[in-house]
């Protein structure tokens, strides 16, 4: 009986284990990969890739990382898989030996590399040979994971028994691939897969950081079409045990425009796999977490050098301020490109100490370089670097609010902003810190923006007027900068609603409070205008509404916000107290905005039309027709788009409070709001009726000049008369000559003028999501800064500069701009990006001066322009391994003109010398480069032929000027390009 127990279980386990071996041939549609990789095993391979960057037609000099692990598969369920990669090196080209083959050496960070492949595994799930998903830990950085990802691309093989196309998972995204069965036994054993990659759906350009100053830029898209990309894999598989036994795949990436019959300047990545050995194992854990499931497509990595030193960008710095008085001009261009590469190249803590003694050596280079390095880090740096600008208060305002109009702010550039604004509390700023955290928050919750509402909080102090000391330049009234509080809140005011509902309750209490003034609580109340109107700001919104004492502006405001959103409920309210309301004002404007609703055409407002007719219950909104001259609501609809406007009045002026505009564009069915525009006055009452009361200035003047005209005017009398039709001053008597009167009312006016209080008005803009407003008294203090900038740049600075030219000879002035900028990424199967960038760099300036003594003056005048083209295109690995091929195309020019000027009281003469010896003008060069390991060498030319061509044209005084051109032509026309190397136009 025993032994017959212990046959029935063994007959069980073998069955059991039968059917987790075969499981998979049953049903092959429910996991693919189990007809290559066995549950329960452990499959080793040996995985190397490489990458070459160069340049076909040149001596055979290439560069580019080499990564070799072993790597283990394990297969613990069906459709389940944990990769480990261990033993991992990095190496790097270092120099090509004799039969042409790189020779290759270990990287610097080749033992921070083989510990970051092998800290975590990585596991995976395939379903198909289209549903990859891959499940790493938190803590992968991305360049590591996607390495992984090129080994897993590899490893994705479907099951053919027949050629076919079919799509396939890879690191580029789902791929149409063209499938070659070249050998089959049992089952194909010899595969051959090939892709164009341009036709993957994840193969795109990824924009790296251009310089936001540069006018052409955004092309790399376009660009993009430029490069070719393909790959191919050849498979060898067991006919028995159907795993992979080995893969090669070879991918080529080719720029066209330096290309010819797919040659060029080219980076070629290649993938090795080889089977080792099989192993059972018994573990069969495989616990996930769907929060960290990513895809198996390339990651774009944060691309950093490996070297963080400061010495590279001090050095190139240095290099470019020794080109004073040098006759190296022509090497401007490409050293500031390379400062502002090697700037992009550094993270914070690194820059910050780099700029610090970038600007000691030269301040003018430096702000240069800054402004057109695009980064986050560049910009970290700048408004580190402005807090020491003393005397410049409206530049550095200005500055950072053009960084805060950026698109894609992070982390890093909200708490750089955070801090400018600690720093210095100004209305600019304020405004820079609001759109900064409009444009990052994603609806998420961020320690970032989390200390920015802490700080706003802090400032607003309930709009009590309590200041903290710690704050810098704040202003002298305390509602001023409530106010300024109040309205930057409303530009981040979903990002605000969030994180912190300690400030919606202090905006409320502000509201509530009534030792403010009224515009600081319009403007709490129209805080909430980005916010989401939930229920508690919604109940708040409506007590404040429905406030019978509370003023006409106030309840204005509330109804607007509570109108942006509103449900049944309130709409039925607001429609049944209509009648109600005994402020004309008010109801009059409700009346209006109600009606401009009913009369909508727009989709958006199909749900408020509804909510308006339940609530009228078959009643009409007829019963107070729209009255003018009192506040009241407009709207222009048309089928591109509609405008809104508001006009508000009280009931003790005659003139309007606000008048407010707000315009929309309709395209593609979508709306966008295009401005909005608002004026906001007080004060300005005693200054018109000084100009256009009964007594004023304008109808006195008419009458005195009607009453002139008389009989004699009749055309001048009914001008005058429609400009005043109702007064009844033209029966006056002037007791004088009609100057002498309107003298008198001059001096009335400016009399009337000085007494009354200053009008004030504040006008109020958005365009395109952008927020500002400003003052009349502040515009006022523009016009004196612009005119102080007019005085300074046409009145002092003109006379300085001619002293300093007609003092010495030595005087230098250049600037450096990048005018065209592209820089983008894309994937390569060894996971590593393929960097691509072309800029343009403009370097215009001049050497010279003139001295005069007694009667004699010597000029010289050097005018220097340089214009150069720089491509690179290289495989390269973040933080680990610098890699890539540069092609420099240069333009210059140089002339010096040294000349004496002879003046006396009769003539004034200008001698020219001529020449003593050839005399460059012009010059053209193209060079190519290999940059690895922080180094730049010039890649020689294997030049077969040479051709040289000479052509002079003759001047005057024996004078004559000649074009030098070398052609260089590589080891076949037909494999390399045939372009000048270098050209020369000299004076002989």
């Amino acid at each position: 009986m025993g032994y017959n127990k212990l046959y029935l279980l063994m007959l069980l386990s073998s069955c059991t284990l039968a059917q987790q071996d075969n499981g998979s041939n049953e049903n092959p549609s429910t996991c693919l990969s189990t007809s290559r990789f066995k549950v329960n095993k452990k499959y080793i391979y040996q995985y190397i890739t490489e990458s070459s960057n160069g340049v076909v037609g040149t001596a055979n000099l290439k560069n580019g990382p080499k990564v070799t692990c072993q790597v283990e598969i394990e297969v613990p369920q069906t459709c389940g898989f944990i990769m480990r990669t261990m033993e991992c090196t990095l190496s790097e080209v270092v120099a090509m030996d004799h039969q042409g083959q790189p020779v290759y050496k270990q990287s610097n960070g080749s033992w921070a590399f083989q510990a970051a492949m092998a800290r975590n595994p990585l596991k995976f799930s395939v379903q198909q040979t289209t549903s990859v998903q891959l499940y790493p830990e938190s803590t992968e950085p991305v360049n590591i994971l996607n390495v992984k990802r090129g080994i897993i691309s590899a490893l994705i093989v479907p099951a053919m028994d027949e050629e076919e196309a079919s799509l396939l998972s890879t690191l580029h995204g789902q791929c149409l691939t063209e499938i070659l069965v070249n050998k089959k036994k049992d089952i194909a054993v010899d595969v051959t897969l090939s892709r164009d990659l341009s036709q993957c759906d994840q193969f795109y350009s990824r924009k790296l950081a251009n310089s936001p100053l540069a006018l052409v830029q955004n092309l790399h898209r376009p660009l993009t079409k430029l490069i070719t990309s393909k790959q191919e894999c050849n498979y060898h598989f067991d006919n028995k045990g159907k795993h992979i036994i080995t893969a090669m795949c070879k991918e080529k990436h080719i720029y066209l425009p330096f290309s010819n019959r797919d040659d060029g300047i080219l980076s070629v990545v290649t993938q090795e796999l080889r089977f080792q050995s099989c192993k059972r194992m018994n573990k069969r854990v495989f616990d996930v977490d769907p929060s960290h499931k990513k895809p198996l497509y390339f990651e774009e990595p944060e691309d950093k050098s490996p070297f963080q030193t400061k010495d590279a960008a001090l050095s190139t710095l240095s290099d470019l301020q020794s080109l004073t008085g040098s006759d190296h001009g022509q090497k401007r261009t490409s050293l500031f490109h390379k400062l502002v590469s090697t700037l992009r190249n550094l993270r914070n803590e690194t820059l910050s100490q780099t700029v610090s003694e970038m600007l000691r050596l030269s301040t003018w280079f430096t702000w240069q370089a800054l402004l057109q390095c695009g980064t986050p880090e560049c910009t970290s740096a700048i408004l580190q670097a402005i807090r020491t600008l003393d005397g410049l208060a409206l530049e550095v305002d200005a500055l950072v609010y053009v960084l805060s109009l950026q698109a894609n702010p992070d982390a890093a550039r909200v708490g750089d902003m955070l801090s400018m604004t600690q720093y210095k509390q100004s209305k600019i700023i304020m405004y820079a810190l609001g759109n900064t955290v409009k444009k990052f928050h994603q609806g998420k919750k961020t320690p970032e923006v989390t200390a920015v509402s802490e700080f706003m909080r802090t400032l607003l102090n309930d709009c009590s007027g309590e200041m903290n000391d710690d704050f810098n330049n704040l202003p002298p009234d305390p509602e001023a900068m409530s106010f300024l509080v109040l309205r930057v809140v409303g530009v981040m005011g979903q990002a605000m609603q969030t994180v912190s509902p300690d400030l919606i309750s202090s905006i409320m209490k502000c509201v509530k409070r009534s030792d403010i003034s009224l515009s600081n609580k319009k403007a709490a109340i129209q805080a909430f205008r980005q916010m989401d109107i939930n229920d508690e700001i919604k109940h708040f919104l409506k007590e404040v509404y429905q406030d019978p004492l509370g003023d006409v502006e106030i309840r204005i405001a509330a109804y607007l916000i509570l109108m942006k959103n509103p449900d049944q409920a309130i709409v039925t309210d607001i429609v049944n107290n209509i009648e109600a309301m005994k402020d004309d004002q008010l109801k009059n404007f409700v009346f209006s905005h109600l009606k401009n609703i009913q009369k909508s055409n727009e989709p958006q407002m199909h749900w408020y039309r509804e909510y308006i007719e339940l609530a009228l219950q078959d009643r009409l909104l007829t019963t107070n027709e729209v009255i003018d001259g009192k506040s009241r609501n407009y709207k222009i609809e048309s089928p591109v788009g509609a405008v809104w406007g508001n006009i508000i009045f009280d009931a003790t002026d005659t003139l309007p409070k606000e008048v407010m505009l707000e315009t929309t564009l309709k395209v593609f069915n979508y709306n966008y709001d295009i401005f909005e525009f608002s004026v906001e006055g007080r004060g300005l009452e005693p200054t018109v009726e000084a100009l256009f009361g009964e007594n004023g200035f304008f109808p006195d003047s008419i009458s005195r000049v009607m009453y002139w005209a008389g009989d004699q005017a009749q055309m001048i009398k009914e001008v005058l008369h429609r400009m005043a039709p109702k007064t009844d001053r033209i029966k006056k008597q002037a007791s004088q000559a009609l100057l002498n009167d309107i003298a008198k009312t001059i001096r009335k006016l400016m009399k009337d003028v000085r007494s009354s209080p200053t009008p004030e008005a504040t006008v109020y803009l958005k365009l395109l999501g952008n927020e500002m407003y400003v003052k009349t008294s502040e515009i006022r203090k523009m016009a004196e800064n612009l005119f102080m900038y007019f005085s300074v740049f046409f009145q002092v600075l003109p006379p300085q500069i001619f002293f300093e030219f007609t003092s010495r000879t030595d005087n230098e002035f250049f600037i450096h701009y990048i005018f065209m900028e592209n820089s983008f990424s894309l994937s390569t199967a060894l996971g590593f990006p393929l960097k691509f960038s072309l800029a343009g760099v403009f370097a215009p300036g001049a050497k010279g001066g003139m001295t005069v003594y007694s009667n004699t003056g010597h000029l010289a005048f050097m005018p220097s322009i340089g214009l150069e083209f720089i491509t690179q295109m290289g495989v390269h690995a973040p933080d680990y391994v610098e890699a890539g091929i540069e092609m420099h195309t240069n333009m210059y020019h140089e002339h010096s003109l040294n000349t004496k000027v002879t003046i006396n009281k009769r003539q004034i003469r200008l001698s020219i010398p001529a020449p003593k010896s050839n005399t460059q003008l012009f010059t053209f060069s193209n060079k190519l480069v290999s940059v690895s390991s922080g180094q730049a060498m010039t890649i020689p030319f294997l030049v077969v032929d040479r051709t040289n061509s000479t052509d002079c044209h003759p001047l005057f005084s024996g004078l004559k000027i000649c074009t030098l051109v070398h052609y260089s032509n590589a080891s076949s026309r037909d494999q390399a390009p045939y372009f000048p190397l270098t050209s020369e136009t000299i004076f002989s």
